[in-house]
């Protein structure tokens, strides 16, 4: 092997050397649940199993090489600090000359991957160089990067509404040959971000990038964010207050800390939803009749991924009680404390719990609301309220055992979710052909019975487990 392939070979590991530890499990993971799905749903709606097998082999090797990638470019953006930028040149060359060849071959992959479909291979060529791009440029710590990629998926959503003929000239001719020197240059502007060569500006720029790039703990969990003075004087208010109460249901909901204590998650949710509702009642209001009549065909789809929200919420707040153990055992010191463990095992899942069914409740309102005010039908809004309670069973993912320390939290979240829906709907297609019930409706009520299963199991077992928090030494 000569000495550019051993550089090669040994940035591509160092880059994904930061991933999260089980990364490759991830990617496999969610690619073949991907895969799976849409071959199910294409073979259901057109029966050709060679269209369905083509169709699954290009969501396949567009998961892997997605997934990888995306992991890639933020190790390889690490690894150009300002001292290897200038006492290690030939790193810096080799990082760049590495990202433009992984960068053409996930260009080239989905071009060819979009042939004999109906979608324009001129287009998928435009619109997965430029994406890529951005997503680099946004990893480096430049706000371009994160403008051009919202621009992107608004061009994809509203694209009926540009001027006619536009999109014909782009395919071909002199319109793809601007738009391809276009997607270069701004290909090479963010390599020049991404790859800086030293300097003050490059010293300025790691401190953005740190924002991007050093979300993850040495475990592969997301740190928490630093909290702005707004939210945080509302924090110290109630916090205040409590102390005053005395309530020990009060106070245990500050285990959490300040951000993901339930006043400050109900703000920043109302905040997401008042600005969704915001955009939503713009485009009704200046948008173009075919807009609005997308908005209230589908416009309600686009509230849906709300309801995710709840999965990583019950994922942070497993991650923080987790993390903090060792001085939430301070807790106990607390006079309203229960000193029993079954007595405060109990009062803390009464107060995860409320937290959880908080969260669900405020998601579940948004997304009905904002389906009213898209136009949404009635029959769109019963589907939206049966998907709402597919989330429930999550409401119970707080209800551990919290003596106990395991590093797959959020793997076994995503596994038991994910087993939930499978159920709720084989259930609930078993009913339909049964007694005729609906399927949404089905599911909706198996994933009700689910939840309640897992909350009365959660509260047996906090009340059997040990102390949640047993005293211990300081990190």
């Amino acid at each position: 092997m000569s000495a550019a392939l051993k550089d090669y070979w040994l940035l591509w590991r160092m880059a994904l050397s930061t991933r999260h530890p089980r990364a490759s499990a991830i990617v496999l993971g969610l690619t073949a649940l991907g895969t799976l799905l849409v071959g199910a749903l294409a073979q259901m709606k057109e029966g050709d199993l060679a269209l369905t097998a083509g169709l699954m082999l290009r969501v396949a090797l567009g998961g892997l090489m997605g997934g990888w990638m995306l992991y890639f470019v933020p190790g390889a953006v690490k690894l150009n600090s300002p001292f290897t930028a200038r006492l290690v040149p030939r790193l810096r060359r080799r990082l760049i000359a590495l990202t433009m060849l992984v960068w053409l071959t996930a260009v080239g992959a989905a071009t060819l991957m979009s042939l004999d479909t109906r979608l324009s291979s001129a287009l998928v060529f435009l619109g997965t160089g430029t994406w890529l791009a951005a997503y680099g440029l946004g990893q480096s710590g430049h706000r371009v990067g994160a403008w051009v990629q919202f621009a992107a998926w608004m061009l994809i959503v509203f694209n009926k509404s540009l001027p006619p003929g536009l999109i014909d000239q782009v395919k071909g001719g002199t319109g793809l040959v601007v738009a391809t020197l276009l997607m270069l240059a701004f290909g090479a502007f963010a390599l020049q971000a991404m790859y800086m060569n030293g300097g003050e500006r490059h010293y300025a720029a790691r401190e953005a990038q740190k924002l991007q790039i050093e979300r993850l703990t040495a475990d592969g969990q997301f740190k928490e964010r630093k909290q702005n003075n707004v939210a945080a004087s509302i924090y110290a208010r109630a916090l205040r207050r409590d102390c005053e109460a005395r309530d020990v249901g009060s106070l245990l909901g500050h285990l959490l800390g300040s951000s993901s204590h339930w006043l400050n998650r109900a703000i920043a949710l109302a905040v997401v939803v008042g600005l969704v509702a915001l955009v939503v009642f713009g485009f009704r209001l200046f948008g173009s009749a075919e807009t609005n009549e997308m908005i209230t065909a589908i416009g309600w789809l686009f509230a849906l991924p709300l309801l995710l929200m709840p999965l990583f919420g019950s994922e942070l707040r497993n991650v923080r009680l987790k993390d903090t153990a060792a001085e939430q055992a301070l807790i106990r010191l607390v006079p309203p404390m229960p000193a029993g463990a079954p007595d405060f095992n109990r009062k803390l899942a009464a107060t995860l719990l409320r937290a959880s069914l908080l969260e669900w409740g405020i998601l579940a309102g948004a997304v009905l609301g904002l389906g009213a005010m898209t136009g949404a039908s009635a029959a769109n809004l019963f589907m939206q309220a049966c998907l709402c309670c597919l989330a429930l069973p999550l409401v119970a993912a707080n209800l551990r055992d919290h003596a106990r320390r395991s590093g797959l939290l959020g793997w076994r979240l995503l596994c038991g979710f994910a087993l939930s829906l499978g159920i709720s709907f084989g259930l609930a297609v078993a009913a339909q052909r049964a007694i005729g019930l609906p399927v949404t409706a089905g599911a909706a009520l198996v994933s009700i019975a689910i939840a309640i299963a897992l909350v009365v199991h959660g509260f047996r077992r906090a009340e059997t487990a040990p102390y949640a928090f047993p005293a211990g030494r300081l990190a």
